[in-house]
């Protein structure tokens, strides 16, 4: 193996540790954002009731969607918050939400992060984390076919 070849396989693993690096930093400043789901109340659910379990829930009121559903950001991503959220009778249905694992399915929209710090912050960290991801995947690859073409230009070993 050539040496730009190890250089460029260090490059990549290092990348990659530096987007870990990074992930671990943004969800420990900013947390989770807020996730957008989509909440159907059963009928007998008053307005006082509705609003007081939004609350306990960390249900940010955005829209009305049809009839009894509302579209809303939840906040507290906790799995115990979840159970607790689909297992209420006051609540018929759920969307973008898994209702056996207790979980936020990943192709649910993101709203922005809440709290003080500057947005931007945590957009710049975005950024660095999946250009280091992305770099580091192209610093393997190039590594990983270097040392592929310089094992088929090697000479045979002779045997003993």
């Amino acid at each position: 193996m050539t040496k730009q070849t190890r250089t460029y396989l260090a490059g990549g693993v290092a990348l990659w540790v530096a987007a870990a690096v990074i992930y671990g930093t943004l969800r420990l400043t900013y947390g989770q954002r807020p996730a957008y789901v989509h909440v159907r109340w059963a009928a007998s659910v008053d307005a006082a009731a509705q609003e007081r379990i939004e609350r306990d829930h960390a249900l940010a009121r955005v829209e009305l969607r049809e009839g009894r559903t509302w579209g809303y950001y939840l906040t507290d991503l906790s799995t115990e918050n979840i159970r607790s959220l689909v297992g209420n009778p006051a609540v018929e249905d759920t969307h973008n939400i898994h209702r056996t694992a207790f979980r936020i399915w990943r192709t649910a929209p993101r709203g922005a992060y809440t709290g003080t710090r500057p947005a931007w912050i945590a957009a710049v960290l975005e950024f660095l984390i999946r250009g280091c991801v992305v770099l580091g995947a192209v610093a393997v690859v190039l590594g990983a076919f270097g040392a592929w073409r310089s094992r088929r230009t090697q000479p045979p070993r002779a045997s003993a």
